[in-house]
């Protein structure tokens, strides 16, 4: 979905599904904003077919992208191809004059990306879910890895505690989770913090681990929440996680442990 200064621009398709554009000549504002959600590869084409538009207009835009695809592969592996590279190099091509990235997995993605900027939202929302959930000082903010802990570093709580988790290298599957740092208190309650969830598997690892130190009620808060979630046990009733907060970056299914969180981008741009 690509939206224009907050208007959706309107994408047919053809019967053999090559995108149909709508013109869009009526959405030009002085300064433009595109904002843009993947949901499949087809729709980076048609955002080169928006800036192509704008540019023949002779119009800038800034960029918002509210989940940067491919991010996950930010590195050569063997046997893999380094894509999410090659996508920074073809969003480059575009020429977009400012590019806001919405919770990058990985600081590679705004080093390969011209004019980017990461934005982490999160951190503005943990505030009200915190008073929402009564926290007080016996309670704690929790990261589930030393990514997750480097990337919301500047958070400002000092009572976090931090998981340390081993992957096997060939299957990617979790085979260790242990707590390196921080103290839990018998009954605390946990918001675990996080960029990214898929299938749910490292979070209900570290929040059954917290259920066994005596937590009393565990939040989730992702910015991303792919729907393989539904596949996995996250969000069944025996879960250790009472809620999820999440938002619509790449999904908008209803369940009552989903929390739907509005990104109002324009504190950000």
């Amino acid at each position: 979905m690509i939206l224009l200064n907050k208007q959706k621009i309107k994408i047919e398709q053809f019967p053999n599904k090559e995108s149909k554009i709508k013109d869009f000549e009526d959405l030009i504002a002085k300064d433009n904003l595109a904002h843009f959600t993947y949901e499949e590869d087809g729709d980076l084409i048609r955002l080169m077919f928006v800036k192509k538009r704008l540019e023949e207009l002779g119009q800038n835009c800034k960029l918002i992208i509210s989940y940067m695809p491919y991010s996950r592969m930010d590195r050569k592996i063997e046997g893999d191809l380094f894509t999410l590279k090659y996508i920074c190099e073809f969003i480059n091509g575009l020429g977009f004059e400012k590019i806001f990235i919405v919770e990058p997995h990985s600081q590679k993605t705004i080093e390969l990306l011209q004019n980017s900027v990461a934005i982490y939202p999160a951190l503005d929302w943990l505030p009200r879910i915190m008073k929402d959930l009564n926290f007080n000082e016996n309670d704690r903010i929790v990261f589930p890895d030393k990514g997750a802990a480097a990337r919301y570093k500047d958070s400002g709580y000092k009572d976090v505690c931090i998981f340390e988790k081993t992957r096997n290298a060939v299957t990617g599957n979790i085979e260790n989770m242990v707590l390196k740092e921080g103290v839990l208190p018998k009954g605390a309650k946990c918001i675990i913090i996080d960029d990214l969830c898929s299938a749910g598997g490292t979070f209900l690892w570290a929040s059954s681990i917290l259920k066994e130190m005596g937590a009393s009620d565990i939040s989730l808060l992702v910015t991303h929440c792919e729907p393989r979630v539904f596949s996995g046990k996250l969000l069944d009733e025996d879960s250790p996680v009472d809620r999820v907060y999440t938002t619509t970056s790449m999904m908008n299914e209803t369940h009552p442990k989903l929390n739907y969180i509005t990104l109002n981008i324009e504190n950000y741009v």
